[in-house]
C-alpha cells in the first residue's frame, strides 16, 4: 500500500506490516503502532540519506516491522563498502534517537518517550543482526562477497535470517506457552523469516542484475581490475559465475584435455550466454 512520498521517494507499507496496525489499532494500541511507524520511517530516512551521500538514489522505502526496506536503484555490489555504510545508517540512527528519547525530560510525556526508547533501541539492535534482510545481513553479505562471491555470500545471509527468524519463532512460542508473554517475538520471528526466504527467492535475479550492472560499469569506468580462472569446456557457466567477485571483472581461459588453450571469455561473454543458453549451460555451448 502507498502511503506517500517523501522527498521524492515514494514510501508503501508493507501489506502484512499493514494488518498488523490494523490489529493494533483494533487493540487499542494505536499509539504503540504510530511510536512505530514514526521509528521505522525514521530508520528508512537515515538509510536514504547516507544512500544519497554516497551518490545512489532510492527507488522506494518498503515498512516492515524491523525497519523495512530502502530500495536502491543503482547497485551496491561493485563496491561493498558502499553497502555497509548505507545498512549502517539506520541502526546507528535508531539507537542515537534511544539515547536522545532516555535523556530527555520527563516533563515530554514519560510513557511516549520511554516507548519511542524501547522501540529504537530495539530496532537499533535488532538490525545489527547479521542475517538478511536485517542491516546487519547485509553487512554480512559486503564483507563476504569479496571473498565468497555476491551468489554465495547472499545466500549465506539469507540463511543466517531464516535460522534467526525460526529461532524468534520457537523462543516466542515458549514464552507463550509458559508466562503468556512472547507474541511480538513470535510476529517478529515470521516476518523475519518470510523476507529471509523473499530475499532467498530473489537471489537468482538479484545475481544477475549484479553481473549486468559489472557490464554496465566497466562501460562507464572503462577499466575494471582483472580476475583470470582456468577453466575445461565442460564446466557449466553457472559455477563459474558462482566466483564473481564484486571488485574484479572474471576472464575464463579454457583448456582443452591436452591442456592446451582453447579460448578465453569474459565476464559479459558468460552473462549473455547463460541468459541465452539457460542454467545448464556449458563453456563449450559459448
Amino acid at each position: 500500500m502507498r502511503l506517500g512520498k517523501l522527498a521524492g521517494v515514494l514510501v508503501k507499507v508493507n501489506p502484512l506490516f499493514l494488518l498488523l496496525c490494523i490489529i493494533y489499532i483494533y487493540l487499542g494500541l494505536a499509539r504503540e503502532i504510530l511510536v512505530i511507524l514514526t521509528s521505522v520511517l525514521m530508520h528508512e530516512i537515515a538509510h536514504g540519506i547516507m544512500a544519497k551521500i554516497m551518490g545512489l538514489k532510492i527507488a522506494e522505502i518498503d515498512l516492515l516491522p524491523f525497519g523495512g526496506q530502502a530500495k536502491i536503484e543503482d547497485f551496491t555490489g561493485l563496491d561493498p563498502n558502499k553497502e555497509i555504510y548505507v545498512a549502517l545508517a539506520g541502526p546507528i540512527t535508531s539507537l542515537s534517537l534511544a539515547a536522545v528519547f532516555y535523556f530527555l525530560p520527563l516533563k515530554f510525556d514519560p510513557p511516549t518517550l520511554d516507548m519511542m526508547f524501547k522501540v529504537n533501541l530495539l530496532l537499533g539492535c535488532l538490525n545489527l543482526l547479521p542475517a538478511l534482510p536485517l542491516d546487519g545481513g547485509r553487512v554480512l553479505r559486503a564483507l563476504l562477497s569479496p571473498y565468497r562471491g555476491y551468489k554465495k555470500a547472499t545466500r549465506a545471509a539469507a540463511l543466517a535470517g531464516e535460522i534467526m527468524g525460526a529461532l524468534m519463532i520457537a523462543g516466542g512460542a515458549y514464552l507463550l506457552w509458559s508466562s503468556r508473554t512472547g507474541i511480538n517475538f513470535i510476529i517478529l520471528g515470521v516476518f523475519l523469516f518470510w523476507a529471509a526466504r523473499r530475499e532467498a527467492s530473489f537471489l537468482v535475479y538479484a545475481f544477475m542484475r549484479f553481473l549486468v550492472h559489472k557490464k554496465g560499469e566497466l562501460a562507464r569506468k572503462g577499466f575494471l581490475t582483472s580476475r583470470q580462472v582456468v577453466s575445461s569446456e565442460n564446466t557449466t557457466i553457472k559455477t563459474i559465475l558462482d566466483s564473481s567477485q564484486p571488485s574484479h571483472y572474471l576472464l575464463v581461459v579454457i583448456v582443452d584435455q591436452d591442456h592446451h588453450i582453447a579460448g578465453m571469455r569474459s565476464e559479459a561473454e558468460l552473462i549473455e550466454c547463460l541468459f541465452e543458453k539457460g542454467p545448464r549451460a556449458t563453456l563449450r555451448d559459448c
